[in-house]
């Protein structure tokens, strides 16, 4: 089974201890949404940011269980290094949206559209860098209903994915400092793109595979 990443556990409990601490100061409502412009469009009462800061932990706990549950468990030793890498990018991510909510919240004018896309490119960066390595399971990575019906569909469907997620990853990147909501949705477009282009081309590579 995965190892438990002890650092990123102490920082998440920080990171939640640090929400009590900083309760008291926040307003009673906090911004919880914005639109494409970086434009606060919701708000929450302050009692959700336990929600937001407990998240990152609920979702490691969930991810490090679900290897134990999956009928294809040891697949996931043969890409330990993959699921643990895009645990730890996405478990840092949402603990960097939980402070950023936090931080706007309590008055700090930060770029959220900005930091928001350059941390959603690295991440499709990351995850596309290592979908490669990523073994066939039912959890973990692209799961269409090719793709989990064959290995070869699996296998050259992540290969092609990967480069997807890597180019749709430097876009969002390129995209950041842009405040342009018909360029931002561009980004997203591209996105819902590839994910077309991926589940059409498993389809075809399961359908030649069976064959």
């Amino acid at each position: 089974m995965m190892k438990i990443n002890k650092w990123l556990i102490v920082l998440v409990i920080l990171s939640i201890i640090a929400t009590i601490v900083i309760y008291p100061k926040l307003p009673d409502k906090v911004p919880m949404h914005w639109n494409f412009k970086g434009e606060i469009d919701g708000y929450g009462d302050r009692t959700s940011v336990f929600a937001t800061a407990t998240l990152p932990l609920i979702l490691y706990i969930l991810m490090v269980f679900i290897p134990r549950i999956d009928p294809k468990k040891e697949s996931y030793k043969k890409h330990a290094k993959a699921y643990e890498i895009t645990i730890l990018a996405m478990t840092l991510l949402f603990i960097l949206l939980h402070w950023i909510t936090i931080s706007v919240g309590l008055g700090y004018e930060i770029p959220v559209d900005m930091i928001v896309k350059i941390c959603i490119g690295i991440l499709f960066i990351i995850i596309g860098n290592y979908m490669g390595q990523i073994r066939h399971n039912y959890f973990f990575g692209i799961r269409t209903p090719w793709t989990l019906a064959s290995e070869t569909s699996w296998r050259k469907t992540h290969k092609i994915g990967g480069i997807g997620f890597i180019i749709v990853g430097i876009l969002f990147v390129i995209a950041s400092p842009i405040r342009n909501q018909i360029f931002s949705m561009l980004c997203f477009v591209a996105l819902m793109i590839l994910i077309v282009i991926v589940t059409v081309y498993s389809y075809f590579v399961y359908k030649k595979d069976s064959q």
